[in-house]
């Protein structure tokens, strides 16, 4: 099921987003910065689940989370896959500010359907 993952590219996504550098990763998740670097730049292949773990925690994410991406957003139309997507792409405070200002937004929309 996540034979076409390269996990390395999503820990780095994630590093970015959370705005850390390698050594801070390798430092909180108790990893080395070459490992760190190899598994980013796709040259480590296989990664064991207890350092999986450690990155997933220094990262403050879940595993599912990192692996099931794209699955996470399954059932979704596509135009809400897209906006899933945009909005994953944002550091936590822009995606906070976005989905605050859409979230009532959404709101008053369904409260129109119900009332029909």
């Amino acid at each position: 099921m996540y034979q076409n993952i390269n996990i390395g590219n999503r820990i780095r996504n994630y590093r970015i987003k959370k705005k850390m550098t390698q050594e801070k990763l390798a430092e909180y998740s108790g990893l080395s910065v070459n490992f760190i670097s190899k598994l980013e730049r796709g040259q480590k292949k296989n990664i064991s689940i207890n350092k999986l773990l450690n990155i997933c925690n220094a990262l403050n994410i879940t595993v599912s989370e990192l692996l099931d991406d794209d699955l996470n957003i399954n059932g979704l139309s596509t135009s809400t896959k897209e906006l899933v997507k945009i909005l994953r792409t944002l550091d936590s405070n822009d995606s906070d500010k976005i989905s605050a200002i859409l979230i009532p937004l959404v709101k008053q929309y369904k409260n129109l359907i119900d009332d029909k």
